[in-house]
């Protein structure tokens, strides 16, 4: 409960701060460019954007790339949960196997005693 409570006013805290630097910087965010490339054979322009759709887009861009980024480690991690819940199920019965057994078929160690 405590994590929680930390975590939202973290959050919070953040999300002031990112609308703060947003209306202090409103004319950046609000000012429009167009995007051109050239390619020696054709040059390619766009039509005028603002700033704030560029930061926007990057910002997607980036989620998506961490997204498939840790993607193929989720993967891999499901494949070792499934491993070890199949492991873990072989010693589970390998236990009941071994409590059936009673005391007395299991015999003791010997103990050889030896004269010197």
């Amino acid at each position: 409960m405590k994590t929680l409570k930390l975590k939202l006013v973290l959050l919070s805290m953040v999300g002031i701060l990112i609308v703060i630097v947003i209306f202090q910087n409103l004319s950046l965010f609000t000012h429009s460019e167009s995007l051109r490339l050239n390619l020696l054979v054709k040059e390619y322009k766009s039509g005028p954007i603002l700033l704030s759709m560029y930061f926007v887009a990057l910002f997607l861009m980036g989620l998506l790339i961490s997204y498939f980024h840790g993607l193929s480690s989720r993967f891999k991690a499901k494949g070792e949960i499934k491993n070890h819940l199949e492991r873990i199920s072989k010693l589970e019965e390998e236990i009941k196997v071994l409590k059936r057994v009673s005391p007395q078929e299991t015999s003791p160690p010997s103990q050889e005693t030896s004269n010197v």
